[in-house]
This record gives C-alpha cells, structure tokens and sequence, in this order.
C-alpha cells in the first residue's frame, strides 16, 4: 500500500506551481481591482465638480460681502454694541445668522481661498450638495433673507440694518433663481461656470 510518497502533512507549504500562480492572478486581480476603484472615486469626485453651479463674479461678490457683514453684524448685535438690547430670541438669531454668514461666505468665497482653509468649500458642497446648485444656493439665501428681515428689534438702527440685510440676500435670491430657472430665456448662458470664460 505504500507508494514512495511520503505522508501528507496538512498546513506545510507545497511547492505547486499551478497554486502559486493561482496566487499571482488574485494578487493581480485585487491590485487591479483596488486601482479601478481609486480611479472610479477620482471620476466621481470631478463629475461633482463638474456639477457645481457657480454665480457670476458680481453676484459672487455681493452675496460674500452681504455674508460678511451678516456675521459681524450679527456677533457685535451679541454683544450688545450700539444699543441693541435684544430679546433672548433676537440673541439667538444672531447666533444663527453668524452661522449662516459663514456658510455664506463659503459657498461664494473664491475657490482658491477656500482650499487654503482646508478645502471648506468641497466639503460643505460634498456634504450639503443642496447648497451647491444654483437653487439651492438660492432658496439658502431666500431662507436666511428672510429670517433676518423679521428679527425687527426696538432700535431703529438694528431695524436698518436686518430689513437692509434682509432685503439684500432675498433679492439675490431671486435674481439666482430667475437667472437659474430662466436665464436661457432671457439671453443668459445655461451654466454660471460658462459665463466665466466668455
């Protein structure tokens, strides 16, 4: 019964060739496989991109002014200054409103500054894709317009400011929104990004 094979020990390496090439081709597969995912998740990232849809410079620029001067209004109305003596929930309005200023000055904030703060601007369009279309982006800045012309504290200085503020962000809303919704219409480019170049 005996051929001249020795006993088969279970767990010691076997010198076949077939095996070990075996090994090769899923070594193979799964670099190939890691890499082909690598690369999908690249072309997703800039397909995102390409979908971002961005305000012309001039709105650009006065939607990032309007978010600044929201949250330095906003933290000085905090702390009281000119007068303010607001109510606890005009206090915490001014909470929000820094807030919504920031997100603000993100989403219209120049691209090259946002990815020298840690690319703020990807993250908040990747996590809050709303905020990243045009509408979006529009119903955004109607929403926090809107919020700030109701705060109407007893000063009339305060009352200035949050109805001009107010005013400002829901009229730059509606401007994106017809030039979004009807701008072809009208004579303007479909995509805000292709106004940049022209």
């Amino acid at each position: 019964m005996s051929s001249g094979a020795g006993p088969q020990v279970i767990g010691q390496p076997q010198n076949d060739p077939a095996a070990e090439l075996q090994r090769q081709m899923a070594m193979a597969a799964a670099q190939q496989g890691a890499r082909a995912a690598g690369d999908k998740a690249k072309a997703s990232f800039f397909e995102i991109k390409a979908y971002i849809q961005e305000n012309p410079t001039s709105v650009k620029v006065v939607c990032f002014l309007l978010g600044l001067i929201l949250i330095v209004f906003s933290i000085l109305g905090c702390f009281n200054l000119f007068g303010a003596a607001f109510k606890p929930k005009e206090y915490l309005t001014n909470v929000y409103n820094v807030f919504f200023g920031i997100i603000i000055c993100i989403c219209d904030g120049k691209e090259s500054w946002m990815q020298k703060c840690g690319d703020v601007q990807a993250k908040l369009f990747q996590n809050a894709y709303i905020l990243a279309t045009q509408t979006g982006r529009a119903i955004f800045y109607f929403y926090v317009g809107s919020m700030t012309l109701l705060v109407l504290p007893d000063s009339a200085f305060w009352q200035i400011f949050y109805i001009a503020i107010g005013a400002l962000l829901c009229l730059m809303a509606l401007f994106m929104l017809v030039t979004a919704w009807c701008g072809r219409y009208l004579g303007c480019k479909e995509r805000y990004g292709q106004m940049e170049g022209s």
